[in-house]
């Protein structure tokens, strides 16, 4: 079993937790081995555990950008702490663990006078999963700093992969189709004052405060088709607060689902296809799910 297994190493495993609380859309069911990772080592040894006994895992970083199914999880999730939560600052680049969210990156980028970040401040991810889906937003990605990713495969192999080395594009890398954990990064950004950086990043703050809905909710649900906006097609289907249970297509955006209270993944699912069709029926386009949907394809996400 994983608790055995894990014994003697850099972890906290606990069984039946309730993914919910540990989602932004606060929807979910329990997993069944929940683990709180400390080292590279704690990791290899879980993934090596949970393959040996075919159980399937699950990253979880922040909790954004995931919906987990009411069922909850059958196998492993597991959380970065410890040595993934760490910074250095080697300017003009800073090396981080997978586990560091954007904001606090950014911000101890900003201390040290280093930009680039700002335009990723505001999204609520960790560093591993940014890296793993090529997070952005304002026009910036993740890549344009990446220099290199630390890895760790599903066997507990380490190794480092240069930037350049792995396809990406649009909220998409070559990681996202394989079983491999991002455990940090290494990033070079360009010198600049702090005062200016810090500016940069209250503006994105009070950006996204306005145009993003307060109640829970798991960021943009499609990805923008190319050349247009998921949101601004979805609102001209008329489908801004339409709801199903305890899940309603904001007022606010038409691209976000919220959690009024109560509300069950299968509320969700229920919404994200009456989306969908109705953009395939009214325009021909057929939106693709930017949020990931446990359970369907590849399940180690860092969001």
């Amino acid at each position: 079993m994983i608790p055995e297994a894990l014994r003697g190493v850099r972890a906290v495993v606990r069984e039946n937790v309730p993914l919910s609380g540990k989602t932004t859309l606060r929807v979910g069911g329990p997993a069944r081995f929940f683990a709180e990772l400390h080292d590279a080592a704690a990791l290899a040894a879980l993934l090596r555990a949970a393959r040996a006994q075919g159980l399937p895992i699950l990253a979880l970083g922040k909790g954004s950008n995931l919906l987990v199914p009411d069922a909850g999880f059958p196998g492993v999730v597991f959380t970065l702490a410890g040595d993934f939560l760490a910074t250095r600052i080697e300017a003009p680049e800073v090396v981080a663990g997978g586990g560091v969210s954007l904001m606090s990156l950014a911000v101890a980028t900003q201390r040290a006078g280093l930009s680039g970040l700002e335009n990723l401040s505001g999204i609520p991810s960790s560093l591993g999963g940014a890296v793993r889906i090529n997070a952005g937003s304002y026009g910036s990605e993740l890549f344009d700093v990446l220099v290199s990713a630390d890895l760790v495969s599903a066997a507990g192999e380490r190794r480092t992969v240069p930037a350049a080395a792995i396809s990406h594009g649009y909220r998409w890398t070559a990681l996202s189709d394989t079983d491999d954990v991002v455990t940090g990064a290494r990033i070079r950004l360009v010198p600049k004052a702090p005062g200016e950086i810090a500016a940069r990043i209250a503006e994105v703050a009070a950006k996204r405060k306005g145009t993003l809905p307060k109640q829970p909710n798991a960021g943009s649900i499609f990805k923008n088709p190319p050349g247009l906006f998921a949101g601004k097609l979805l609102e001209e289907c008329g489908l801004k607060g339409r709801r199903v249970g305890g899940a309603e297509i904001s007022p606010v955006h038409a691209n976000v689902i919220v959690n009024l209270g109560g509300a069950t993944a299968a509320d969700v699912r229920r919404l994200m296809e009456e989306m969908k069709r109705a953009v395939k029926d009214r325009f021909e386009i057929e939106l693709q799910a930017e949020i990931q949907i446990v359970g369907e394809e590849k399940t180690e996400n860092l969001s």
